[in-house]
């Protein structure tokens, strides 16, 4: 007897082009499918919304945004979307890349990386971060398990699963704005408001402190203290990373402040960290010092008005679905 998936589809049916396989688990309020193209030499990851879900529009809304975020990224870090579309109980979903690798939480716990390794992947995942800030979209929930030591693309590292992510014109409709994942790696402001004070605080600095305590894990072999901030975490990583260069402490530390005004722009973090890479002599290490102050005020990057508003909802209830 065929077993039927939690998604309520089996083995071997089609959706859209494709023929599933098998099923992955749950990304937000959606279920993750392997499956095949019909024609094409093509495995994709299809995802379709959990009939716990079906018939809330916000969930509906939210998946076919999470589709037109990854679309509009376009980003060598981020999954190609292929197509979209709805089943017969008007369920939609979306087929996109299938992207082969390593977690970052699969390598971090071999211990803690090179220092060269450690700025590698911070200024690859601010290059992946830049290019989505730039068009307004926050990730909201990067983590180490989220993020993928890719195999045979044109970026060293990508974010495959966004089904946290917004775009700036979708705060107020959000159908779950509370702060995602492991404690450690939400920002300050988050996990002090809650839920609903939480639609005023997400923006690009969430994403920027999260990106802060995985290059800190990644440097120290451990996550920074929860109470600790700031000087405490300079210090702290200094203690445990000794032979860390001076200004890639300072950097980790800018990202890890308390005070989100004072956390720099993924734009900023892959200038210095470029910088850095290119300067032999700032991966010398030096004595501990009192933490530097980032050079310049923060720079806000131009954000492109990608509006997600128009998704016509409609296509979930009223038009012909495919199967």
């Amino acid at each position: 007897m065929t077993k039927v998936l939690e998604v309520g589809l089996t083995p071997g049916d089609r959706i859209g082009n494709y023929r599933v396989e098998r099923e992955l688990g749950a990304s937000g309020s959606g279920v993750l499918i392997q499956a095949h193209h019909l024609v094409l030499p093509r495995k994709a990851i299809l995802k379709v919304i959990h009939p716990a879900f079906a018939g809330i529009q916000a969930h509906a809304l939210q998946t076919l945004r999470e589709a037109c975020i990854l679309e509009a990224i376009a980003h060598p870090g981020v999954p190609f979307i292929y197509e979209s579309g709805v089943l017969k109980d008007r369920r939609p979903w979306f087929a996109f890349e299938a992207v082969g690798g390593v977690t970052l939480e699969e390598l971090f716990a071999s211990g803690p990386a090179s220092v060269p390794d450690v700025i590698g992947l911070a200024r690859d995942l601010a290059d992946i971060l830049d290019h989505a800030h730039g068009r307004g979209v926050i990730h909201r929930a990067l983590r180490p398990d989220r993020v993928v030591v890719a195999v045979g693309r044109h970026h060293p590292l990508c974010i495959p699963d966004w089904s946290k992510a917004i775009a700036h014109d979708a705060t107020s409709q959000l159908p779950d704005i509370a702060p995602d994942g492991p404690g450690a790696y939400i920002a300050p402001e988050l996990a002090r408001s809650g839920a609903r004070g939480a639609r005023n605080l997400v923006d690009d600095r969430v994403d920027m402190f999260a990106l802060g305590v995985l290059a800190y894990r990644a440097l120290t072999g451990s996550l920074p203290a929860a109470a600790a901030r700031d000087a405490a975490l300079h210090i702290a990583a200094v203690e445990l990373r000794p032979d860390a260069p001076r200004e890639l402490v300072s950097i980790i530390c800018s990202l890890l402040a308390e005070n989100r005004f004072d956390r720099p722009s993924a734009s900023e973090l892959r200038t210095n960290l470029d910088w850095l890479l290119n300067e032999p002599s700032a991966l010398q290490s030096e004595p501990a010092v009192e933490p530097l102050r980032w050079r310049r005020p923060r720079w806000t990057p131009f954000v492109g008005r990608l509006d997600t508003t128009d998704v016509d909802i409609s296509v979930a209830e009223d038009e012909p679905a495919t199967q």
